[in-house]
């Protein structure tokens, strides 16, 4: 079986308090105090408090701008200046997430696989050639990027990584997730940005999947399961376009994972031949306050089963495919046992699941 060893986490350059972006969503577009006021009350409700920008931008009182104009009629940047920001500030914080989970050279120049994720930033040579160079892996070193598949993205290359080790016992994949989401701030007010400007946050993730357990609280990959549910295909969607990346979030999506949880569970506990009582730890994906309560009404779970999931969300909002990787780093920290269930959600709409067990 392959091993998820320790988990290191990066945060982006710059902490925003959640009340200091609202003022600021209040302020920058034109529109009427009954607006404002609901912005207000959406923030309050978020159950967030701080996140993590890759840029300083969204404060009233910070007059120099890295990415957006002064106010709304200046001419908005375009995908080449967000990506431009992207590969700037990405990679350093990349490495340090890498660093802070493998800091042993003789470790690093062991890797054998390299799986780079991300869904806010692209660009050929990317950040897998980046990271590699700079690490100074093999030249010879296997790579491959999963990009544009948004929240559940880190399941797959972990999936991969699974099969990496699965394949022959002397693989070690070091898989790295970062996502600048707050680059893709439009100026548009629209109930779809306002909740991606309220939600989404900056943040890196990075872990080594190996046969050997290495690490003490190191997660065992037992099962992996998947479901994707046509009917929401149009309420989380991600698109480029020529001002940045656009998101589209429907306030039906916490419903549409309620439709299909229950099953998703179920068939993963049906292939791992669990039940629901032998899952100690449940390390949902953040999506937002609404959506883990709906998970944890569905699944019948406690305040303490979630309690993880509403932590990572009050500190660090939703940074998108990097979430799941602070969840389950919290839980490490915790020095967890037992047999963990782990979901995500994205566009499709697609949900992810694995089992595990920490050691």
């Amino acid at each position: 079986m392959s091993f998820i060893n320790k988990i290191g986490i990066a945060d982006a350059p710059f902490k925003m308090n959640q009340l200091d972006v609202s003022h600021f969503m209040q302020n920058f577009y034109e529109i009427s105090d009954n607006e404002k006021r609901k912005i207000g009350l959406m923030y309050d409700r978020s159950g967030i408090q701080t996140r993590y920008s890759a840029i300083p931008d969204y404060h009233l009182n910070f007059k120099q701008k890295q990415l957006l104009p002064s106010n709304l009629n200046d001419v908005f940047p375009g995908i080449n200046k967000r990506m431009e920001l992207f590969f700037k500030v990405a990679p350093p914080m990349c490495l340090q997430a890498i660093h802070n989970c493998i800091n042993d050279e003789n470790e690093l120049q062991s890797i054998t696989h390299l799986i780079t994720v991300s869904c806010t930033g692209m660009a050929a040579p990317g950040l897998d050639l980046i990271v590699m160079e700079q690490l100074n892996l093999p030249n010879n070193t296997h790579r491959t990027s999963v990009n544009f598949m948004g929240c559940y993205a880190v399941f797959h290359a972990l999936k991969m990584a699974d099969a990496f080790c699965k394949a022959n016992p002397k693989n070690k994949v070091l898989i790295v997730s970062v996502e600048l989401c707050t680059l893709h701030f439009q100026n548009t007010f629209s109930m779809e940005n306002l909740a991606a400007n309220l939600l989404f946050a900056d943040g890196a993730a990075a872990c080594i999947v190996s046969n050997e357990n290495t690490f003490e609280n190191a997660i065992e990959l037992n099962s992996f399961f998947s479901q994707v549910l046509f009917n929401g295909k149009n309420d989380m969607a991600w698109h480029i376009s020529d001002s940045g990346f656009l998101m589209t979030l429907s306030a039906f999506i916490p419903q549409l994972i309620e439709s299909g949880i229950g099953n998703l569970l179920e068939g993963i506990l049906l292939d791992t031949k669990l039940n629901k009582a032998a899952i100690q730890n449940w390390a949902i994906h953040p999506g937002g306050r609404k959506i883990v309560e709906t998970i944890q009404k569905e699944l019948n779970l406690t305040n303490e089963n979630v309690a993880t999931s509403f932590n990572i969300l009050k500190n660090y909002g939703n940074m998108s495919s990097a979430t799941i990787l602070f969840v389950l780093h919290k839980m490490q920290t915790e020095k967890r046992k037992g047999n963990v269930f782990a979901c995500g959600f994205g566009p499709g709409l697609t949900l992810e699941t694995f089992i595990g067990s920490f050691n």
